[in-house]
């Protein structure tokens, strides 16, 4: 539960028009009172008296004072359940407003000369409360820590209503854009606000610079505008930076300064990272690497050694770790494969949070300087030539990070860093992503069978721990049959670091080796030292997951099935689904997930729209009329809206009669052919008339997994993809068996889910153009010209030149 205090506000009476009234966008339905100061307030909604006369009485103790008047005495606070939550009543409601008003002491409970003030409800998920800041008694009404009682308030209440638990702020969140901010974007034509775009490239200039003139050099070969703050001794003390056309009507460009751009962007907390003691290439054997992949594998070794002793070095240090390793992982998703770089990115942006720890930091560790120095190989791989073994490197480093993610995970968890933890969550969630479209992506590109064998082990270099003689006892404890062949595999440094961080969790490594190797035989595996990896990485995650009494898993992401049809059928499309939140006293919209498809010819947008949201609402268990969603088309340099249903458009399905309510105006009663609708998943077909049925293809290529796969919500977007595929000439049976070989499917929580990661990196990987690729957020040069809607200095000198000369001499009046 989100609550927030909006801006104070002098006109009563405009904002409960607002309340009451239709909404911008025809959102607001059923606007009335839930709760009020006391019992006979007039309520408009249900038409008792008339907003005039509501704003007259909230206002009458603001005219009664007995001393200066404020200048904005509107006390605004609205209230918004998460979309997973449960749909609360308006007794509940109003009593969550009553908890509200008494801990901020605007109307304490039993006072009756409190605050005048009312809850007013206009859509199914938040309330707005409107309270006037004078005391009945002709007192002023004394706020002190009101934001910080009001969020204790809401952590208790979520308690009591069983809604989603949520953590106070710690001061290290971004700040999100302003709604000012996203519809400008959108005017423009951008991807993103610009602060979004500002925020990852001056992290990426931080992460690589070693020196302030390193941090300046970066930023501006990003092709951003900089602007430095110097003493008058010419001592840089600040920075702040603009995205070039990013300006305001007035002509005059927005500029951001680092700390309102993240928290730990502000220039002093940037230079912690280079006042630190500094890696060293040659600890990694800088003189040896001579190809990307090579040096990418050195970094791999690198991320193992701090993987396996990250977090055990005290708070303070973990904190500095948590930034290395932020560092590092937005690094590599700047430079890795094509395949992942999406993927990567987003990793990145979700553990962004997670690499700002609330407290002071140090960044002497050894786990520091094995991820800088990590940081540092991957920025030197970029001037090498490449030699054909990148990809298997991009596995040994996702493999690495994944590890080194669920370390970060159980250190903020134990310093109960909520906020931290979920963060990290998230970026594993992605991370097990990448690595699965690794693997598909390079199944496809030799005959053999998945991609181990083109694993290259890296060679430990002398300076870093000796893992590998530490616990090679513990292997030929645990697992003397096969002890000899997971030592002597590409994996062990991998497997070494595992069974470091279960020693540190306060595992005994020896007896859980051989519990998560029990579990099952390691068949045809082209590696048992990697099988090992990933069990005993899943048993950690399991553990720490389990470990509080609650913990929210992270949404899966939506389905992102195109109809039943070859792709020249229809039109390539791309798909948003969001929805509004107060954040830093705004309501701003918030992504929550996005997918491209194909638009089917006669069927229409809004159509196409309306079963996106309902997949995804069926996905996260949330009702749809929590979300908005909206389908744009992309042309060359433009991107055009097709149609945009608000939210409340799309409702949820009548569960005691099996229909659906009546929708909006504009919105269609026939669903489109949707892969997935129904019960007729098993009989989709995957092509022309002589294509398989998915389930004869499932059935065909994983069939001891079949069952799974076809009771899977997500064997949805898996269908798709195969008629994706299909469409591009592949045979739907045969690649799925190809991928599904690529790895063991046993230790996998959805072997739909994986199949599908696996389809979209071969796919991706098979040569063949993917439709509608994900936008990169990382622009290689700015684009030609102005953006529509902007002229050049030249223009505007142009245009006042000509104005000059149109006048006539002498005033003007």
């Amino acid at each position: 539960m989100i609550v927030k205090r909006a801006r104070d506000g002098a006109r009563t009476q405009g904002l409960l028009y607002y309340l009451f009234g239709p909404g911008k966008a025809n959102e607001h339905t059923d606007p009335h009172i839930v709760a009020a100061w006391g019992s006979g307030v007039p309520d408009p909604g249900r038409g008792k008296g008339s907003i005039p006369m509501l704003a007259a009485l909230l206002d009458a103790p603001v005219e009664a004072l007995t001393s200066r008047r404020p200048s904005k005495h509107i006390y605004h606070v609205p209230v918004r359940l998460d979309p997973g939550d449960r749909t609360l009543t308006d007794e509940e409601f109003a009593e969550i407003a009553r908890e509200v008003m008494h801990a901020t002491g605007v109307a304490e409970k039993g006072d009756s000369q409190g605050a005048r003030w009312i809850a007013v409800r206009h859509a199914p998920d938040h309330i707005h409360i409107v309270a006037t800041l004078a005391r009945q008694d002709g007192l002023k009404v004394r706020l002190s820590q009101d934001k910080k009682k009001m969020q204790a308030c809401a952590r208790e209440l979520e308690k009591r209503y069983g809604l989603r638990q949520l953590t106070s702020g710690d001061r290290t969140a971004s700040r999100w854009p302003t709604t000012a901010e996203a519809e400008k974007a959108k005017r423009k034509g951008r991807d993103e606000p610009p602060r979004v775009t500002l925020q990852g490239k001056v992290r990426e200039a931080a992460a690589v610079a070693g020196s302030d003139d390193d941090f300046f050099a970066a930023i501006q070969r990003a092709g951003i505008r900089l602007n430095k703050r110097t003493a008058p001794d010419g001592t840089v003390t600040g920075y702040s930076v603009a995205l070039p056309g990013d300006r305001t009507g007035a002509g005059r460009a927005v500029w951001f300064s680092g700390s309102r751009l993240a928290p730990d962007l502000s220039l002093p907390r940037v230079r912690e990272r280079w006042n630190g003691v500094p890696a060293g290439i040659g600890a990694a054997g800088g003189g040896q690497v001579t190809s990307q992949a090579a040096a990418w594998q050195a970094a791999a070794w690198q991320v193992h050694q701090a993987a396996a002793v990250l977090g055990q070095a005290g708070n303070e240090a973990g904190a500095g770790e948590m930034v290395a390793l932020s560092d590092f992982l937005t690094t590599y998703a700047a430079q890795a494969p094509a395949e992942v770089r999406q993927e990567l990115r987003d990793a990145a942006r979700a553990f962004e949070r997670a690499g700002r720890a609330p407290t002071s930091r140090q960044m002497h560790s050894d786990a520091s300087r094995h991820l800088r120095t990590a940081t540092q190989l991957v920025v030197m791989s970029t001037s090498l030539a490449a030699n054909g073994g990148e990809a298997a490197a991009a596995i040994t480093i996702l493999v690495a990070v994944a590890l080194a993610i669920v370390a970060a995970q159980r250190y903020h968890q134990a310093a109960q860093h909520r906020a931290q933890e979920q963060a990290a969550v998230r970026a594993g969630y992605h991370l097990r992503a990448a690595t699965e479209v690794a693997y598909g992506a390079s199944a496809g590109r030799d005959g053999r069978r998945g991609s181990r064998a083109a694993w290259r082990r890296p060679t430990p270099q002398p300076d870093g721990p000796a893992l590998s003689e530490t616990y090679a006892p513990a292997v030929r404890e645990a697992i003397p049959e096969v002890a000899e062949r997971v030592l002597g595999e590409a994996a062990w440094p991998a497997l070494a670091a595992t069974l470091k961080q279960v020693e540190n969790a306060g595992y005994d490594p020896a007896r859980v080796l051989a519990e998560v190797a029990a579990l099952r035989g390691f068949g045809d595996a082209d590696s048992a030292a990697e099988v090992l990896v990933w069990r005993l990485q899943r048993r950690m995650d399991a553990d720490t997951l389990a470990a509080p009494p609650s913990r929210p898993k992270p949404p899966m992401p939506a389905a992102v099935p195109p109809h039943t049809q070859e792709a020249g059928e229809g039109r390539p499309v791309r798909w948003r689904i969001s929805h509004s939140d107060f954040v830093n006293e705004a309501d701003v919209t918030i992504t929550d997930a996005t997918g491209t498809g194909y638009l089917s010819i006669g069927a229409s947008a809004e159509e196409f729209a309306e079963a996106r949201l309902r997949e995804y609402a069926a996905t996260v268990g949330a009702d749809p009329a929590r979300f908005a969603v909206s389908v744009m088309e992309e042309g060359p340099g433009r991107t055009t809206s097709l149609v945009r249903l608000p939210e409340g458009s799309v409702k949820r399905r009548s569960e005691a009669e099996g229909e659906e309510e009546p929708p909006p105006s504009g919105v269609r009663t026939t669903p489109p052919p949707v892969v997935g609708r129904g019960e007729s998943i098993e009989s989709t077909p995957l092509g022309g008339s002589d294509a398989p049925t998915f389930g004869e293809a499932v059935r065909e290529a994983v069939p001891a997994y079949a069952a799974d796969v076809l009771a899977d919500p997500a064997s949805a977007t898996l269908a798709a993809y195969l008629i994706k595929a299909s469409g591009e000439g592949h045979a739907p049976a045969e690649l799925l068996a190809e991928v599904a070989a690529a790895r063991d499917l046993a230790d996998a929580d959805s072997v739909a889910q994986v199949l599908t990661w696996r389809l979209q990196g071969r796919l991706s990987g098979s040569g063949k153009r993917a439709p509608l690729p994900r936008t990169a957020t990382r622009r290689t040069r700015p684009a030609p010209g102005p953006r529509s809607g902007e002229r050049t200095a030249a223009d505007r000198a142009a245009q006042e030149a000509a104005q000059r000369r149109a006048q006539g001499r002498g005033p003007r009046r």
